[in-house]
């Protein structure tokens, strides 16, 4: 279940086995100059089916937009052993029938109702992605901003300045990068954080950092545009400092700083993690607001808020951690949830960015969706899986239960 089937050179489409192993399929489209539109810091185990049953997110959604827009096929296997293909070759119900196409206008596009799904109305068994040529060129800039209000400057010329070749912008906290410089075992990346983390930021802000990527089909053209825009940060004294890699190696090093703030973070001590979305303007927001309630618990005043994320499009990852504690505390646990998501809805933002609900927010969907909706989801769940043998208890209802409403 880890095969790689096709990829259509005209198209762009590529068609392999949920197991198969997103970094793998990464170098496959790659060595045939293809971009597969999901990088995400697990990529190295995580499987493809997988990333779509949970509609994986990554740094490229900003650019290419979600899976719901990539995938444009997939064979699902349901609970009662029927194996579906929609809108992937090899459908045996019309004669004649040619594969799979980006446009298919023919009825209801049933794949949507298994990405994000969780497992929970079938099992993905392959997967059909539309894959965007690969770039010719690559910049990546490293940006120090002293406080949020001029990241928020820095997104602004960034779309203005570098329009249709942007294609990452990832926000990383001090408090993170610290950590992250604390267990880099790479020399370079090493001298490339102690570079950086040399600059100590206003009295009342610590600095943010900015990682911004470009890629193109024109590299003379597409480093002007870096260059432009990064002249025109410092003129107006938008970033403290900054630098430029335009080599993969240097390319590679800047990533590996992003990639690393989750291991780095999980070296510290025991990790509670939240993906969220909020409006852009409140992305520090839901960390000050946890940060002061944090303050405030005196069995835990050693605890780290670090926050690092898709900045443009308002998914932080938020993560608190005990230094030096490595098991999970139940009842701060609980107070830390409520701190997190009580925050982000406040802010009407998401308490799922792009990890899904599983069995742990399960509860707190009442307070995210409309009754309504979440009774058609129930209803979904019940036609597809009457018997809920699939994934049971997870997203809606505990195993067991009825499927017969939200609150079973």
């Amino acid at each position: 279940m880890n095969n790689i089937h096709s990829l259509d050179g005209q198209s762009g489409i590529v068609v392999a086995d949920a197991g198969c192993i997103l970094q793998t399929l990464q170098e496959y489209t790659a060595e045939r100059g293809y971009l597969l539109p999901l990088d995400i810091g697990s990529k190295g185990s995580c499987q493809i089916g997988g990333n779509v049953a949970t509609n994986a997110g990554g740094c490229y959604f900003n650019r290419f937009g979600g899976l719901h827009g990539t995938v444009c096929g997939m064979e699902v296997v349901l609970p009662q052993g029927q194996v579906i293909k929609l809108n992937l070759e090899g459908s045996d119900n019309i004669e004649g029938y040619g594969g799979c196409h980006r446009k298919d206008n023919t009825g209801y596009d049933l794949k949507h109702l298994f990405i994000g799904a969780e497992g929970t109305l079938g099992v993905i068994t392959k997967v059909a992605m539309a894959c965007p040529r690969l770039p010719n060129s690559k910049n990546v800039a490293l940006l120090i901003c002293e406080s949020y209000a001029a990241v928020l400057e820095v997104l602004a010329a960034a779309k203005e300045e570098l329009g249709e070749v942007l294609s990452a912008m990832e926000l990383m906290d001090w408090s993170t990068l610290s950590l992250v410089q604390q267990h880099m075992s790479n020399k370079e990346e090493f001298m490339i954080l102690n570079e950086i983390l040399r600059f100590e930021g206003s009295q009342n802000q610590a600095p943010l950092y900015l990682l911004v990527e470009t890629q193109g089909s024109n590299a003379e053209h597409d480093l002007s545009k870096m260059d432009s825009f990064q002249t025109r940060l410092f003129e107006s004294s938008i970033i403290s400092n900054g630098y430029i890699a335009t080599d993969s190696k240097r390319i590679g090093s800047f990533w590996n700083i992003r990639e690393s703030c989750n291991p780095s973070v999980a070296l510290d001590g025991y990790v509670y993690k939240y993906d969220v979305s909020v409006p852009i303007e409140d992305y520090m927001e839901v960390a000050a607001e946890v940060k002061e309630c944090l303050s405030s618990k005196a069995s835990f005043p050693l605890a780290k808020v670090c926050v690092w994320g898709h900045l443009a499009d308002g998914n932080a990852h938020v993560n608190v951690v005990t230094p030096g504690l490595f098991d999970k505390d139940e009842a701060f646990a609980s107070y830390v949830d409520e701190a997190v998501y009580g925050s982000v809805l406040k802010r009407k933002g998401s308490i799922s960015a792009e990890h899904g609900i599983g069995q742990s927010k399960r509860d707190i969907l009442k307070r995210v969706k409309d009754k309504s909706a979440l009774d058609v989801m129930v209803q979904l769940k019940a036609m597809f899986d009457p018997r809920g043998i699939m994934n049971p208890g997870k997203v809606l209802l505990s195993e067991g239960k009825s499927a017969t409403s939200f609150d079973s």
